[in-house]
């Protein structure tokens, strides 16, 4: 923090029982631009001051030249090859992050902090509440409201203590299907129970809401919908019209619609993204938000997210229910501060060379490949892939039925992330990821992971540079011409 940055009153750090006191009593990164009044430089002028990345340092992140991430403590690579010994693992594309240096604005502004060794209690940026509205309303022209913002431990952290806030045990949250894994244990977390409507897959690959369902199940009684905008996994940017269908629904019916647009900055080609709370008073007062810098610029490890609601009800139920985040991991905050400030062009750049990759898989498929189909994708960097052909060639399913018998009569086991031991079942998915892994080497992760409606796909993540996704192609193809 420079000097001027820190000129705050005396009274705002005497008044009450200190730290303790202003992490339990303060309700979100919206009160530092309160705190920041009398300082020489408000939030406001900071935020004016900030501008994108420089094409400078711009040739500093070169996509193609990705980042080797082996040995550096990744979920992706190194937990997988502890999950897999004795296998070789040549691509890792399960988990959604990304292979690319970060921004270095980023790098540069963590450098700078570790310079001052002292890790007391520290405030956060006191312009991030600022430059989070500056982004939204500069990339989307979407008006965040600053004084309902809160910080979270990343988006899910936000969505449990909605749900705490809106729900009680046993209730039933609706999910439209397939959507993002975790959403499931964050409903379980909260003692809640998922409702799947499954989409339909029109004749072109896109998915479509089953809207008779999506009502039908709204209409019995569920006051909870857990919206995923872009869609996790089958990559739908949805249309203002598909948004504002489903939010009449909910309203009419009193429902509250939570809405994960952690992906929202990665858009392919000329596909929009349509932020839900932009659709219109009715919507925004019926919803609460979620967004991140972790997908967006890969800062996924600093746990750093935020939500807002332009209704200031929503704000203070999920106050009530103890979620008190001022004072989140100062690096994260940094992180995500500087990402939003001179990001712009970096996310430009990444989203034209992910379209890119994704043209590359649709092409590869489509030509050397038929066995797996693949159309480019609007939204994420999440490459949704049909194996149906390749199941049926493999006979998969019913190898997978015949191996869980056999764990089942000779108790073979494997061991999760937490120490737990369990029985090894396979669906077909599970069965699928240990073929690709193999004899492709690679690692994708099992549709059936993502609910309804995932059987018979594989969801595979473009997010590294070019080489490795044609590796992992190339691989693919070997493997299937052996069979």
């Amino acid at each position: 923090m420079t000097n001027h940055e820190i000129k705050l009153s005396r009274r705002f750090f005497m008044k009450g029982t200190g730290a303790a006191a202003l992490i339990g009593t303060t309700v979100g990164t919206a009160s530092l631009a309160g705190c920041a009044e009398q300082s020489d430089t408000s939030a406001q002028e900071a935020q004016n001051t900030t501008a994108p990345a420089t094409e400078m340092n711009m040739e500093r992140v070169n996509f193609d030249a990705g980042y080797n991430r082996v040995n550096t403590n990744s979920i992706k690579f190194d937990l997988i090859k502890m999950q897999n010994p004795g296998k070789q693992l040549d691509v890792g594309m399960g988990i959604a992050d990304m292979d690319f240096r970060t921004l270095p604005e980023v790098t540069a502004a963590l450098k700078e902090r570790l310079e001052t060794e002292n890790w007391g209690y520290e405030l956060p940026p006191l312009d991030y509440p600022a430059n989070i509205v500056d982004w939204n309303k500069r990339r989307y022209n979407a008006d965040v409201p600053q004084g309902n913002i809160l910080n979270s431990v990343g988006v899910l952290d936000g969505v449990l203590s909605t749900l705490n806030a809106y729900g009680k045990e046993g209730d039933r949250v609706l999910l439209i299907t397939p959507t993002y894994s975790s959403f499931f244990s964050t409903i379980h977390q909260a003692n809640m129970v998922e409702a799947e409507s499954e989409m339909i897959r029109n004749a072109d690959g896109r998915y479509e809401v089953d809207w008779d369902d999506f009502e039908a199940q709204i209409a019995s009684g569920i006051k909870l919908f857990i919206l995923c905008n872009p869609q996790n996994p089958t990559g739908n940017c949805w249309t203002a019209d598909e948004l504002r269908r489903m939010g009449d629904i909910c309203n009419a019916h009193g429902c509250l619609v939570l809405a994960d647009e952690i992906h929202c900055d990665f858009v392919m080609g000329d596909s929009v993204y349509v932020p839900y709370a932009e659709l219109g008073e009715e919507y925004a007062m019926n919803s609460v938000s979620y967004k991140s810098t972790s997908k967006s610029f890969n800062l996924a490890a600093h746990r750093t997210g935020y939500l807002f609601s332009h209704n200031r009800d929503h704000i203070d139920a999920i106050l009530k229910v103890g979620h008190q985040r001022l004072l989140l991991n100062i690096m994260g905050l940094i992180a995500s501060n500087e990402a939003l400030k001179h990001g712009d062009a970096y996310i430009d750049r990444q989203n034209a060379y992910l379209t890119e990759n994704a043209k590359f898989v649709e092409q590869f498929c489509a030509e050397r490949i038929p066995d797996i189909k693949y159309k480019v994708h609007e939204g994420t960097y999440l490459a949704w892939l049909d194996i149906n052909a390749l199941i049926e060639r493999l006979d998969a399913a019913n190898k997978a039925a015949e191996l869980t018998a056999y764990n089942e009569a000779n108790n073979v086991t494997y061991v999760d992330f937490f120490g737990v031991e369990h029985i090894k079942r396979y669906n077909t998915g599970d069965y699928m990821k240990e073929w690709f892994m193999d004899n492709a080497k690679i690692d994708i992760n099992p549709g059936e992971n993502y609910g309804k409606g995932g059987a018979g796909f594989m969801r595979m993540n473009l997010a590294t540079n070019r080489a490795m996704i044609e590796k992992a192609l190339n691989n693919i193809e070997e493997a299937i011409n052996t069979i």
